[in-house]
């Protein structure tokens, strides 16, 4: 039973720590698409406004990424870590569960 106990707190473990790792990359990327957003000429940021319908997928997706507010990616930052922390924990604590007594007694019976 602790078998699949160790293996669940593993398994949970390594899929917060995995969500954390791909919040972390979307977050990099809002971050980098507001940069190039911020550093394209007005002018041509206007007309992507105005023409947003007949923009192609990458540049539909980079204008609406500009649009996300500082304080929505600052907190989303801080959920990607608190879920890479809480997963780790979580995944390092798995192993280290204690085996049953009945088990303890029968390693200590091979001895």
């Amino acid at each position: 039973m602790i078998g699949i106990v160790r293996w669940l707190f593993t398994f949970i473990g390594g899929v917060l720590f995995g969500s954390g790792l791909v919040l972390h990359g979307q977050v990099a990327l809002a971050r980098y698409m507001r940069e190039e957003i911020d550093n394209t000429f007005f002018l041509w940021r206007a007309m992507g406004d105005a023409t947003f319908a007949f923009q192609g997928g990458q540049t539909r997706m980079a204008l609406a990424m500009s649009e996300v507010s500082k304080e929505a990616l600052m907190q989303s930052d801080r959920a990607a870590w608190v879920l890479v922390i809480v997963g780790g924990l979580v995944a390092v604590t798995g192993p280290m569960l204690r085996r049953g007594r009945r088990e303890q007694k029968a390693a200590r019976k091979k001895m």
